[in-house]
């Protein structure tokens, strides 16, 4: 019985710590890891027309793939632009294990708030 215990405790731990390192930003301060929390979200080309200044599903017409609930993006902006979901701004990504970066709507970041703070606006994105 104690070793069960002794195995669950040890189990639990390493588990807590595996699972707060993979999303270190999941707090909303700063550039960093956050998780996704839908599936089939688009990752959009950032690099085309107005995209950049104005992203919407329109201006970033361009999905260079889709990524689900249990994937991870490192953020590096956010901007401005179509309201998803009553989230207006959207973020310059590299999702984990992807060697491209690209855009998709905020509204799909696991953060508390539309805004992420200690992140980037326009200015600030620069990988």
């Amino acid at each position: 019985m104690r070793k069960t215990s002794a195995a669950l405790a040890v189990a639990g731990a390493l588990a807590l710590v595996i699972t707060t390192s993979q999303s270190a930003a999941a707090d909303g301060h700063g550039k960093g890891w956050y998780g996704v929390w839908a599936d089939g979200v688009n990752v959009r080309d950032i690099n085309e027309g107005n995209c950049i200044h104005a992203p919407s599903t329109s201006n970033c017409p361009t999905v260079l793939g889709q990524i689900n609930s249990w994937d991870e993006v490192l953020v590096y902006c956010q901007i401005p632009g179509q309201s998803v979901g009553g989230n207006p701004y959207w973020l310059m990504v590299q999702p984990r294990g992807w060697t491209k970066y690209g855009i998709i709507s905020s509204y799909y970041v696991e953060n508390s708030t539309n805004w992420i703070d200690g992140v980037p606006g326009l200015n600030g994105c620069v990988i």
